[in-house]
């Protein structure tokens, strides 16, 4: 291929059609005008709720994530301009372009520290509050574990009280919690697996 027909074909590259992607400004202004944010958002921002921390895993709803289309530019009034430029640099982090309210950009910073790899899928598909409490299960789950590993191992390998699936049990309390959490993130994965 000659100079001439690489050219030709680079220009005729670069006109075909994309896809028109909103920018992350104009999903969070949008977000910022539905909800009627204020400046007072931003001190939830700094100091996240743990409401989710004490939530009583067994109980929680999956909750998923109804299809929200946001326009394709925004159009704000100087106050919207400032509190969405202030949420998008405090926030900062990949999932909020996934966010569909307030408390899913109040969370994503928490979800993010704990779990950075959840796919565009997931995030799209599921409401923040349920993928954290998922990645707390998991946490909590893995903790219990070695919890139990520690005291089996403490109280010597011959005892009856303490095991991890060779054979011996864990004290009921502590087998309870596990499965609970372990139900807890099965129904999340089965959620998941039926899309």
């Amino acid at each position: 291929m000659d100079l001439l027909q690489k050219i030709k074909s680079e220009r005729a590259q670069s006109k075909k059609k994309r896809p028109f992607k909103r920018r992350l400004f104009d999903k969070v202004n949008d977000l910022v005008r539905t909800y009627s944010l204020e400046e007072s958002f931003l001190s939830k921002l700094e100091v996240p709720e743990d409401y989710l921390s004490e939530a009583n895993i067994e109980f929680a709803q999956l909750r998923k994530k109804r299809p929200i289309e946001f326009p394709l530019f925004s159009l704000s009034a100087e106050e919207e301009y400032r509190l969405t430029t202030a949420i998008m640099s405090k926030v900062n982090n990949p999932y909020l372009e996934f966010a569909q309210s307030p408390d899913e950009i109040a969370i994503s910073k928490t979800l993010f520290d704990l779990n950075p790899s959840l796919g565009a899928d997931t995030l799209e598909r599921y409401h923040f509050e349920t993928l954290l409490l998922c990645e707390r299960a998991k946490k909590e789950m893995e903790d219990l574990l070695q919890q139990a590993r520690d005291r089996r191992r403490k109280e010597g390998r011959g005892s009856a009280k303490e095991s991890l699936g060779d054979g011996r049990t864990l004290p009921d309390s502590l087998e309870k919690r596990i499965d609970q959490l372990q139900s807890f993130v099965a129904r999340v994965d089965d959620l998941e697996k039926s899309h």
